[in-house]
C-alpha cells in the first residue's frame, strides 16, 4: 500500500493497555499546509492489537510508509 503524505513534521502517538487484554493504537501525523500558515494534523492508525510486538511492528510500517 503506498500513501501520499507530504513531509511530516512530527507524529503524535497514543499507546493504550486495555483492561481485557492488548493495546489501543491512535498516530497522527503533522504537516504543513502549502497554502496557508497552519499545520495539518491526519490520522494514519486507530487500532486494536493483542500484543506489544504487534503494537510496534504496525508503528514500524505506519510510519516507514509515510516517507
Amino acid at each position: 500500500m503506498t500513501v501520499t503524505r507530504k513531509a511530516v513534521w512530527f507524529y503524535s502517538l497514543e499507546l493504550a493497555l486495555l483492561s481485557e487484554g492488548g493495546y489501543h493504537i491512535t498516530l497522527a501525523a503533522t504537516t504543513v499546509d502549502e497554502e496557508e500558515p497552519q499545520l495539518l494534523c491526519q490520522d494514519i492508525l486507530d487500532e486494536r492489537v493483542a500484543s506489544i510486538d504487534e503494537a510496534l511492528d504496525l508503528i514500524k510500517r505506519s510510519v516507514t510508509i509515510t516517507r
